[in-house]
């Protein structure tokens, strides 16, 4: 009789498996495709194990991360995610306060500004006086293991911003009149804009995990990285609102005469501050947790 031969995992299953956390996978990963190899990959299966995954992220078990390790792991998460929703907010600014938009007749709009404008500075600020010790003594760490790789990762933070509003300087001189040059200049420096956000948030993220520095410096990064994330949502929050009410009391103006933009743009921002904060509340629980002996 001829022996059956287990099927390989589907490629549903094999992306359903990649949305649980890194250390999950390398923990358990084998023993579920062996699973799955044995079982069979159908739909049911596949939706299972996707949503499994939540719980995953929101509650991880203790023992796949030690406390430094975790707060590593969140500092990491919550620097790219809070990077990816401060542009989103600079967007925002570029397109509604910048540009006058107001709703006469309804000051919830204003109000949301307002609160956007202090949740964004004071997240801005937190995020600075938390994560700058941490990213020098990164600092200190490459150069005193003579890790260049590391190094430069770790310069990317102020390299690439740099760069990125030279180069927005050098076009604003060049091209005098960026209204009158239609919106593609604003589309490609939108775009760009959240390519260097992504990389210089990244660089750091990556330093981060290959260097695994410990001490107090983390401990403080990861508190801040928590109140940094609150307030950034919070910030997200009120733009999300206050795009609402200009689509829904502002339609004499282009671009907000349908209320879906408004919806769109609050899923988006509803799914980066839930990332934003589900890493950064396990990097606060592990800040004040009790070391283990």
């Amino acid at each position: 009789m001829s022996r059956t031969v287990p099927a390989e995992p589907g490629p549903l299953a094999s992306l359903a498996l990649m949305l649980y956390p890194p250390a999950w996978r390398e923990r358990y990963g084998d023993e579920v495709r062996a699973l799955l190899e044995e079982a069979g990959s159908g739909p049911a299966t596949v939706a299972s194990l996707a949503v499994r995954a939540v719980p995953a992220w929101v509650n991880p078990p203790r023992h796949l991360h030690d406390r430094e390790s975790r707060m590593r792991a969140s500092v990491g998460t919550v620097l790219v995610a809070w990077s990816v929703l401060t542009g989103v907010g600079a967007v925002f600014v570029q397109l509604t306060q910048l540009q006058g938009f107001r709703a006469p007749g309804h000051p919830l709009v204003q109000w949301c500004y307002l609160v956007f404008d202090a949740a964004l500075a004071a997240s801005v600020l937190t995020a600075a006086a938390g994560g700058v010790p941490l990213w020098l003594q990164m600092i200190r760490l490459a150069r005193q293991q003579r890790r260049r790789r590391e190094l430069a990762w770790l310069w990317t933070a102020v390299l690439v911003p740099a760069g990125y509003l030279a180069l927005a300087l050098i076009a604003l001189t060049v091209v005098h009149d960026p209204e009158a040059s239609g919106s593609w200049w604003f589309a490609g420096f939108a775009i760009l804009g959240f390519g260097a956000a992504g990389l210089a948030s990244a660089g750091p993220a990556v330093a981060l995990k290959r260097l695994a520095p410990g001490g107090p410096a983390v401990a403080v990064a990861a508190a801040a990285a928590g109140l940094a994330a609150a307030t950034v949502a919070l910030a997200g929050l009120a733009s999300a609102i206050a795009a609402a009410g200009l689509c829904l009391w502002t339609t004499s103006f282009a671009g907000y005469h349908h209320a879906d933009l408004a919806w769109v743009y609050l899923l988006i921002v509803a799914a980066i501050a839930a990332t934003a904060t589900i890493s950064a509340g396990r990097g606060v629980r592990a800040t004040f947790a009790i070391p283990a002996r």
